[in-house]
């Protein structure tokens, strides 16, 4: 490979399981590397995806509890590897400009991957003033949607001008396509039961209690089971709320992609969202979505097309369209096929990363 490569630096809290990390380990493994030489540092941990990133990885071991000699531990690996780019995501852009402040040499790109309870509408000043420094620090700033930049504009006076857009995608291929009934049988789950899922971390963010509520209007078709995959902080609540009603709780699974197999339809009840990966996998997995109306979901599902949007808090209306799409199999079969061909048109892995590519590659000019 020729020693000419531009040298990026992607920092990023840890490489747990989640939309953004997944997003920065397809872009380490895709790029080009006869053009890229690429490098993560996380800062908190490796999480439990680092495994499936095919380059080096630093980790800063800051855990659960604060340490503000982060920047400076930050600044000597760039001092170390000196990048062209360093791109930071999300929260990490703090500790990035500051590292970069003291050790120079570098160009910063910033991306924005999402929002999270309790900073879903606005954020305390502190941080604000925090994120207007990453951006006026970053020689290129961008959002995963157009809803997320306009908010994140809007919270810092940063004129929207300067923070472009580039869009989330999977590579299809990813989806396993395994039998459903043997996924089933792995459950639990009888052969013909109906089964409405979700994949997400159990926060609430998330709001997954919300789709528990919905689904036990509808426990009383025997048909009927609710398969949640993930883990986090609201799982003991949420099956202490399941009791007596059939929900299977998988926890954290590395195969999560597998388990849309076992899925009749697909439920995402948050109450913030960018554009979820596990949206694009469900559609790519041909399964009908209903969601709600947050972030860029109203650009991913075409209400009535490729599934429903309902609002937030809402297990009436969730109940509801869950409810008209189980009782046509032939609405939701169409549904998923239309939502599969939307996600192969419009939410690509290779588009994704030819995007990047442009960005990095224009950078350097």
């Amino acid at each position: 490979m020729s020693d000419d490569r531009i040298k990026i630096l992607h920092v990023i809290d840890s490489l747990a399981v989640g939309g953004m990390e997944r997003v920065v380990i397809d872009v380490v493994n895709g790029l080009d590397r006869d053009l890229f030489d690429q490098l993560v540092c996380t800062i908190s941990r490796p999480g439990e995806c680092a495994d499936m990133l095919r380059a080096r990885l630093i980790d800063l071991g800051k855990g659960d509890g604060a340490d503000y000699l982060i920047p400076l531990k930050l600044a000597r690996v760039i001092g170390e590897h000196r990048p062209d780019i360093i791109h930071s995501q999300s929260l990490s852009g703090i500790d990035a400009a500051l590292a970069l402040t003291l050790a120079g040499g570098s160009r910063l790109v910033q991306s924005e991957h999402g929002r999270s309870f309790p900073h879903i509408a606005t954020e305390p000043l502190r941080r604000r003033l925090a994120r207007r420094f990453v951006y006026h620090r970053a020689d290129a700033v961008f959002a995963v949607t157009a809803e997320l930049r306009d908010h994140y504009c809007r919270l810092t006076g940063l004129p929207r001008e300067r923070m472009s857009v580039i869009p989330n995608g999977i590579d299809p291929r990813r989806i396993d396509p395994a039998d459903g009934r043997e996924v089933r049988s792995e459950l639990g789950i009888p052969g013909d039961a109906f089964v409405i899922g979700t994949v997400a971390r159990l926060d609430r963010t998330k709001d997954t209690m919300t789709l528990l509520n919905a689904f036990r209007l509808l426990a009383g078709d025997d048909r009927m089971r609710l398969l949640i995959v993930g883990d986090g902080e609201e799982r003991t609540a949420l099956e202490q709320a399941a009791a007596g009603i059939p929900v299977i709780f998988t926890g954290m699974r590395m195969d999560a992609p597998r388990m849309l197999s076992a899925m009749d339809i697909f439920a995402l009840p948050s109450l913030s969202e960018a554009m979820p990966i596990t949206v694009l996998e469900a559609m790519c997995a041909s399964l009908p979505v209903v969601a709600t109306t947050v972030g860029a979901l109203h650009e991913m599902v075409v209400e009535g097309v490729t599934g429903y949007l309902v609002p937030v808090r809402s297990p009436d209306a969730i109940a509801g369209k869950l409810g008209l799409i189980a009782q046509s199999s032939d609405r939701g079969r169409e549904m998923g096929r239309a939502g599969r061909e939307r996600a192969l048109r419009e939410f690509t892995l290779d588009a994704m990363l030819g995007r990047y590519r442009d960005l990095y590659l224009q950078m350097m000019k």
